[in-house]
């Protein structure tokens, strides 16, 4: 299962934001709802797996040398399983929250094997700086 586009979201009083419905069919096959999320080692955004995909991640992230060690600690101590709700919502609980600086608007972004959820005028903030920055080498070539 590929998980790409974007989409705003609502974050309600309870910290719960409901899944685009263009997720929800492959998300019940692919893992019958069951879901991973952590917090991002680097970025102020929560990650959001699929239950498969989490196991390779999370593999992957305890194989790391110790002078990865705080970042372990970011992604697997923030860890947590949880399943949609029948009205396809999953809660972002207040440490998260507080972690990544969330507000009452969301922007949810599918990165290939996961999703990224970011507090939203913080994406646009950092979608902007990015704007003004040079390209990374390896896009010179790309032409469309």
């Amino acid at each position: 299962m590929l998980l790409e586009g974007a989409s705003t979201i609502a974050v309600d009083a309870k910290g719960r934001i409901a899944i685009p419905a263009r997720y929800r069919d492959d998300l019940e096959q692919v893992c019958e709802g069951k879901l991973h999320i952590t917090r991002h080692f680097r970025e102020d955004c929560l990650l959001l797996f699929p239950e498969n995909e989490w196991v390779t991640f999370r593999t992957m992230v305890a194989a790391w040398p110790n002078s990865a060690a705080w970042q372990k600690r970011r992604i697997l101590g923030n860890a947590m399983p949880m399943e949609l709700d029948t009205a396809s919502r999953i809660l972002l609980s207040p440490d998260l929250r507080e972690e990544v600086q969330m507000g009452r608007e969301a922007k949810i972004i599918g990165n290939g094997s996961h999703f990224e959820i970011w507090d939203l005028a913080l994406f646009k903030a950092k979608d902007a700086a990015s704007m003004q920055q040079p390209d990374p080498e390896f896009l010179d070539n790309l032409s469309f």
